[in-house]
């Protein structure tokens, strides 16, 4: 029964093994949304924190924070606020608007850091499927598979599982239901099927 080939680092010369005719890399675009969504959800909290805390402010104890939030600019606009008596309102901190403020500004860090950290590690991982010269070659993390056209009979699109067949010539099949990025699946099987019949006529 012939199986793909395990090989090893050294086949990812694709100038010794085979050359690439076409490549196509796994498509990451629900990965990449989910580390944008994510990392926009909490910095939008984070603003929403800061935003709060800025709005609370403590300023004149003798007012309910909903009066002082609700009239921010009592008072003249160049000397600030200021009592019925003309003696400025002084603005202190309390513990709970510090809290939120700081909490606000850690998931503004935490989320962008977060989502770049995320972005930078799916744009560099080399997981892809080459149609090369010498068979179909496919590489995920450390798994690196060789599939010989010699020793596939025809490549098909099926429908039921959504994955491209490789069948064999002794009857057994290779799968690849992975997507992606630049082609379906019945494209990605068509080109499969054309590069491999090139290949066996050494017009390639």
């Amino acid at each position: 029964m012939e199986t793909a080939t395990l090989v090893g680092p050294d086949s990812d010369d694709h100038v010794r093994g085979g050359l690439i005719v076409e490549h196509f890399r796994l498509d990451a675009s629900r990965r990449l949304v989910g580390a944008l969504l994510v990392g926009s959800l909490v910095m939008t909290l984070g603003s929403v924190c800061i935003a709060g805390a800025l709005l609370f402010t403590h300023g004149d104890t003798e007012r309910p924070v909903h009066a002082r939030a609700m009239r921010p600019m009592d008072g003249l606009m160049r000397s600030g606020q200021v009592h019925a008596d003309g003696t400025p309102i002084t603005n202190d901190w309390l513990a709970y608007e510090l809290l939120l403020g700081a909490l606000g500004l850690g998931c503004i860090v935490v989320g962008g850091g977060g989502a770049i950290t995320q972005l930078n590690k799916v744009l560099s991982e080399e997981e892809y499927l080459a149609l090369r010269t010498d068979g179909a070659y496919f590489r995920r993390g450390s798994t690196r598979e060789l599939m010989k056209w010699e020793h596939v009979a025809t490549v098909r699109w099926d429908e039921a599982r959504a994955a491209v067949v490789f069948e064999l010539q002794d009857g057994d099949e290779w799968l690849r239901p992975e997507r992606f990025s630049g082609v379906d699946g019945p494209g990605l099987a068509a080109r499969a099927a054309e590069i491999r019949r090139k290949a066996l006529f050494g017009l390639l």
